[in-house]
């Protein structure tokens, strides 16, 4: 495609991984105290579940394991180191999936009431869903958060056109079967506009010379940046064929202007039982507005950063944000 100042964007060009987005609708079957970001705790009994499904060695690490590079919970809980390409910034690639849609508030749910889990599925992954769908029933018999909270699988959801809302049933645990529905194509991103509300959703956390970026310090090289370096990767990992657009984009960045910023930093604490301690992340939240001659050679990366996110814990569902073409 070209962007509306007529100079073909080289995100446009590039063949970029499939993403498809499910949502699962998770029931309580006890009393359930959801965390005020349950991104992380979701995630990790996602991880356990899936490692107690689909581990057959059984190996307390994934190091040396003979079925690493085909085992589903090593592709997508232990993703390999960075090769050079990563150009030193990543120690390892990307994961094939981000957590989206989480439900937070910190409210407390009865039991039979409802939580949504959604989880944006990237290139290959999309195939693993049915291993998903074991690894979270697992998870739910061992119960979420200290007190071992129980949940079911009530039914899983996919969108059938990316960004459209037209979500619809592809598993109920009455039906038992997985009804598995063909990669579509990435839709072509909307003409880009001259101006843009960007909302972030959830904490963003980019760092920058050994530090996290603040509300103050921000600008939009600090967000632009690491989102074409993001994509450049996943492209070249995730998907059938890609190019390198990452080096003809990034000059576009100096062209993109900050109109207006409300952001503020939330703090976030996590426990990571890996590591037996917190954790802090926090990051920005808050919106910007953006604009500028840089905007319309980014766009097609801004529309598809939204199924991926960007910075660090994409996979925790950090780094999501939204756009309003103002």
């Amino acid at each position: 495609m070209e962007t509306s100042t007529g100079t073909a964007s080289p995100v446009a060009a590039t063949r970029l991984p499939d993403v498809a987005r499910f949502c699962f609708r998770l029931e309580a079957l006890d009393p359930i105290r959801l965390p005020a970001f349950a991104g992380s705790a979701l995630r990790g009994l996602l991880g356990f579940g899936l490692r107690r499904t689909a581990c057959v060695t059984r190996q307390p690490v994934c190091d040396g394991c003979l079925l690493r590079t085909t085992c589903v919970y090593s592709t997508l809980f232990e993703s390999p180191a960075a090769d050079s390409g990563a150009g030193g910034r990543y120690t390892r690639l990307p994961h094939p999936f981000v957590l989206d849609q989480v439900q937070a508030l910190g409210e407390t749910l009865a039991p039979g009431e409802t939580f949504a889990l959604g989880i944006n599925l990237i290139g290959p992954a999309q195939a693993q869903v049915p291993y998903l769908i074991g690894a979270l029933q697992t998870a739910g018999q061992r119960g979420l958060g200290k007190g071992g909270s129980r949940f079911r699988v009530a039914a899983l959801e996919r969108e059938r056109t990316l960004g459209a809302g037209d979500w619809t049933p592809v598993y109920t645990p009455e039906t038992g079967a997985y009804l598995a529905t063909p990669p579509a194509d990435l839709p072509q991103p909307p003409p880009a506009p001259s101006r843009v509300r960007l909302r972030l959703l959830t904490p963003l956390r980019i760092k920058r010379r050994g530090h996290l970026v603040g509300p103050s310090e921000f600008e939009p090289a600090h967000l632009l940046y690491p989102l074409g370096e993001r994509i450049s990767l996943l492209a070249q990992h995730y998907a059938v064929r890609s190019g390198a657009p990452w080096d003809r984009l990034r000059p576009q960045a100096e062209g993109v202007q900050i109109e207006h910023r409300a952001l503020r930093w939330q703090d976030w604490t996590r426990y990571s039982s890996r590591q037996d301690t917190l954790m802090e992340m926090g990051g920005l939240l808050g919106e910007l507005h953006l604009t500028g001659p840089g905007l319309a050679a980014f766009w097609p990366a801004l529309d598809y950063g939204q199924w991926v996110h960007v910075g660090k814990g994409t996979s925790f569902g950090l780094g999501a944000y939204a756009l309003d073409p103002l």
